[in-house]
């Protein structure tokens, strides 16, 4: 009787010692996830960050692009001339950046920026 309650009670320690294992296993997958998380979050952020700072340089750059290939172009020649300037912004967009900016985006900043320089050529 002795021996099986011996059994018993290494019965219930062993138990007791697997449930705190699979707890402290569970805290720990826990923690690292939340970790990937808040990682994931800052990653996120720095990108938005840097597509917000070079979608600003680009509309920076389109002015000079237009104006650019209006002169060396001329008058009458738009689709060549968004070509070249399309061209040239794809060159200035870093390489790991280009699958962010299709071919519609890069085009709604090129008219943008064609706006924009119509109204100060006009002045």
């Amino acid at each position: 009787m002795k021996n099986d309650v011996t059994q018993w009670v290494n019965l219930a320690m062993n138990g007791l010692a697997f449930v705190l294992f699979a707890a402290g296993v569970l805290v720990a997958l826990l923690r690292l996830r939340r970790a990937r998380r808040g990682a994931r979050v800052e990653e996120l952020a720095a990108w938005n960050r840097a597509e917000v700072t070079l979608r600003a340089l680009l509309n920076g750059s389109v002015y000079g692009l237009v104006t650019q290939a209006e002169n060396e172009f001329g008058p009458g020649q738009g689709e060549i001339k968004k070509s070249a300037v399309l061209a040239q912004l794809l060159r200035l967009i870093p390489e790991q950046w280009r699958a962010t900016f299709d071919a519609d985006t890069l085009g709604a900043l090129i008219e943008s920026g064609l706006r924009s320089a119509r109204e100060i050529w006009a002045r």
